[in-house]
């Protein structure tokens, strides 16, 4: 769900440029371990940049997951250790980090990569069959594309687009104005939910705009000049919160609606933020999976879990992929990726740990893994088949998740 400064194209140009780079004596086979002997576990994220807000809670509970894991004697009898890459959240910064990781680090298995660092990144993972799940990715890229080394466990733009139609609808907005980024994260969303309101049979206003400007001011004005009812904001935090302080300034008055990546606290504490409300995969907090993991995360970071942050998500992809190494038996990248499906779906037992899981699956039982997240069932594609979403909004300064909502099919494409 995730956005970032750059277009994916530029990334695709940069991979390929990777990859003709790449040494000759680079082979498929068993993906690899540390010096010691460990298997290692990448984390590929924004630690700097427009993603930064993020990524503490997304390490914070990627840690958890492999403390666990090793907790549990580790992974075929061997320890997991754990590798964070700053991708400066910026499609250069995660060609670069993957480059380290796959050369430097050699990493068994990839997570935390968001939108456009995975539709850059999606034919060199194929290339080296390195399995790789993103716990933040809504890119409708993956809709029909992943499934073989690439998963998400998160919800598609598909979905979240169209919850933003679909709230619009309910509340009787006729006139809708869009100010939009031109990346990746933010466009896909964006791009779903003005077909579905206009399926709806509403009218869409669209201002494009590119991230690191001085100021929005006209193109806040371009999107009120229609008069809309409501508004949808997808952006990053750069761009947003100016745009938000701008909207505030002129007092426009009404109901805006923002993508996943501006639920953060920043945009919690901006004037107008009664006005403001948001679609995100919600968490199935009475799961076991979640009420373990929320105890380990306060612990750890004297806060609690947040489905904005998708901290939750972040754990749950490592679970998964330890899981499926197991079941493997095997720490080659196509026999991993080849299990994710399995042990995160039904039909097995349901299990809501790494080590209830591994004993399964050491009896001989087939699994199904609960997360802390949600019900992890991914379809052909590596997505989730019944993802939970719900609307947001802000009260005294903070996000607080509402009703859950299911996705109405009549405004799908």
């Amino acid at each position: 769900m995730k956005s970032h400064l750059i277009p994916a194209a530029i990334g695709v140009s940069l991979v390929l440029a990777l990859s003709a780079c790449a040494s000759d004596g680079e082979s498929k086979g068993d993906n690899g371990s540390s010096a010691d002997g460990d298997i290692v576990f990448g984390q590929l994220i924004g630690v700097s940049g427009d993603y930064a807000p993020f990524t503490p809670p997304a390490n914070a509970a990627a840690e958890i997951a492999v403390e666990e894991i090793n907790a549990a004697g580790g992974v075929l009898g061997k320890q997991v250790k754990l590798v964070i890459e700053d991708n400066r959240s910026t499609v250069d910064g995660a060609v670069a980090g993957f480059s380290k990781l796959t050369t430097v680090s050699n990493i068994t298995v990839l997570g935390g990569m968001e939108s456009d660092g995975q539709v850059a990144l999606f034919d060199q993972i194929h290339q080296r069959e390195l399995p790789n799940i993103c716990p933040s990715c809504g890119t409708t890229f993956l809709d029909d594309k992943g499934g073989k080394f690439s998963f998400r466990i998160t919800a598609s733009d598909s979905d979240a687009g169209i919850i933003v139609a679909q709230v619009m609808r309910d509340a009787n907005v006729k006139k809708l104005a869009m100010i939009v980024q031109n990346t990746e994260g933010a466009s896909g969303p964006a791009e779903v939910a003005q077909e579905a309101f206009e399926r709806a049979g509403g009218e869409v206003t669209s201002v494009s705009i590119e991230p690191g400007a001085s100021s929005y001011n006209s193109e806040v004005a371009n999107a009120f000049k229609s008069k809309p009812e409501a508004l949808y904001l997808a952006a990053g935090v750069e761009a947003g919160l100016p745009i938000l302080r701008e909207i505030d300034r002129r007092g426009y008055d009404v109901p805006i609606f923002v993508s996943p990546d501006l639920i953060t606290d920043e945009i919690a504490k901006v004037p107008n933020a009664d006005q403001i409300s948001a679609a995100l995969t919600a968490f199935d907090t009475e799961s076991p999976a979640y009420k373990s993991f929320a105890e380990r995360f306060r612990a750890k970071t004297g806060g609690e879990p947040e489905s904005g942050m998708y901290d939750a998500n972040a754990y749950d992809q490592f679970i998964i992929h330890a899981l499926a190494i197991e079941a493997a038996k095997s720490t080659k990248g196509a026999d991993i990726a080849g299990k994710i499906i399995d042990v995160a779906s039904a039909p097995g037992k349901k299990v809501y740990s790494f080590e209830e899981g591994k004993a399964a699956l050491e009896a001989g039982e087939d699994i199904d893994f609960e997360g802390a997240s949600s019900s992890l069932d991914l379809n052909e594609f590596g997505n989730l088949m019944s993802p939970l979403l719900s609307v947001l909004t802000i009260q005294n300064g903070a996000w607080v998740p509402g009703e859950q909502v299911e996705v109405d099919p009549s405004l799908r494409g």
